[in-house]
């Protein structure tokens, strides 16, 4: 090329770029939305106190706003919503999902005039490397912000497929959208970066394929639950995630998938996987009739059957005892740790009774009282019994070790006063 041409080329496409930018910025400001989220009583994935993320609304009829999951919070607490006006709107959760970092929030739309315009959403496939994107949301409480980048990569490094891209994500840009600078279609849902004071230009995105299955899916009225937790993939020398099982915990009678396995494929209608989160998608809204074709000993093998759904994150349930919130814990730990502890400290409030008898949160509930506890409501009848008694419940905790003690796991015998106790969830709200 003429080297004398190549600066008017640039100058000439240089206006049309930057005019895509200021359009798609501006129709941003119409459709994304600023949510903030207070919890007092947190479940293990959050923390007391209130944050505030961005949102984007995908269905002004309904009032539904597309969210982070660590915007909407998994626990129960106050939610409200604000448009470009700053009128805070109240907001309740009407799906977390467990294993994306997405949520649905929903405001009664009779509190504000109707909203028509929302965003074109681009559900068919997932940006290039190189593709120019916009990042919108309110970085560091600097409100309708823009920043702008470049999709750097696709990657299951942070766990779920994920968009990685330059474009700078800050606190407060969470749950916002990452905005096509070609099309100006939404791509993906700002999610996270890397902090590290010596790294630039690594945040994170969940591509919008994945959040449109859920929204369709909740769209016609079924359940858009991910299958649960229950079958690990190994991982490569690159730490990029591979489709070979290392670990099933499938139920009997569920889904014959084996160590070995390579999962390469949903049957009916066929669809190709190349990582878990492909899985999951497919996966989605069939649940109870799962088909699968995995290479096993060398040869394709067909696997039928169902897969449990995950526990929904709306629904979950807690017991409040003397200021710890005890809930079901991680599915993580199951099969790996002797007796399958079924409960777990998820909060300890400061100044409680719990935290003056020494509980903290991650603990696993190995006894009470020299009963196992398979069950909250198992719980909940020994801490009656105590209170009863004027005695205090005995309980017999598992501990991750410190790096300075010899042990990885340790037992802990707590005795804890049951000055109060309640339930947490639902029925109790």
């Amino acid at each position: 090329m003429n080297q004398r041409l190549l600066p008017l080329l640039l100058l000439l496409a240089a206006p049309a770029f930057a005019q895509n930018g200021e359009e798609a910025y501006r129709s941003a400001a119409q459709w994304t939305v600023q949510v903030r989220t207070s919890v007092s009583e947190p479940f293990i994935e959050d923390e007391e106190g209130t944050w505030f993320g961005a949102g984007v609304l995908v269905d002004g009829s309904r009032g539904w706003i597309l969210t982070n999951a660590h915007v909407a919070g998994h626990s129960y607490g106050k939610v409200s919503v604000a448009f470009e006006d700053g009128k805070a709107i109240p907001a309740r959760r009407v799906y977390v999902d467990p294993y994306l970092d997405i949520a649905v929030l929903a405001y009664d739309t009779g509190r504000i005039p109707a909203k028509t315009a929302t965003p074109s959403l681009d559900c068919a496939a997932l940006p290039p490397v190189g593709h120019p994107v916009g990042a919108f949301g309110h970085p560091w409480g600097f409100r309708f912000t823009g920043t702008r980048g470049i999709i750097s990569a696709v990657t299951t490094r942070m766990g779920p497929n994920m968009l990685q891209t330059d474009a700078p994500i800050n606190e407060g840009n969470s749950g916002g959208p990452l905005i096509s600078l070609e099309t100006g279609k939404v791509v993906g849902v700002n999610t996270a970066k890397i902090k590290e004071e010596a790294v630039e230009g690594l945040s994170f995105a969940v591509p919008m394929p994945y959040a449109c299955t859920v929204l369709k899916l909740l769209e016609q009225g079924r359940d858009p639950s991910p299958p649960d937790h229950l079958v690990d993939f190994a991982r490569d020398d690159n730490d990029e995630q591979t489709m070979v099982i290392a670990r099933s915990r499938l139920p009997a009678g569920t889904l014959d998938l084996r160590v070995g396995d390579e999962v390469i494929a949903v049957n009916s209608p066929e669809r190709k996987v190349a990582n878990s989160t492909d899985l999951v998608d497919a996966l989605r809204g069939r649940l109870d009739a799962v088909q699968l074709r995995v290479i096993r000993d060398g040869r394709e093998v067909d696997v039928a059957g169902h897969w449990p759904a995950a526990a929904k994150v709306t629904e979950r349930r807690g017991l409040s005892v003397s200021g710890a919130l005890i809930a079901a814990a991680e599915p993580l730990t199951l099969g790996l740790i002797a007796g399958n502890p079924a409960l777990m400290v998820h909060h300890v409030a400061p100044g409680s009774e719990a935290e003056s008898a020494g509980l903290a949160a991650f603990d696993l509930l190995m006894s009470a009282d020299g009963e196992s506890l398979n069950s909250l409501d198992a719980l909940a009848q020994r801490a009656r019994a105590a209170a009863a008694g004027g005695q205090p419940i005995e309980l017999m905790l598992l501990r991750i070790g410190s790096e300075t003690q010899e042990q990885f796991f340790i037992y802990q015998r707590r005795l804890l006063p049951v000055d109060d106790m309640r339930p947490v969830g639902p029925s109790s709200r």
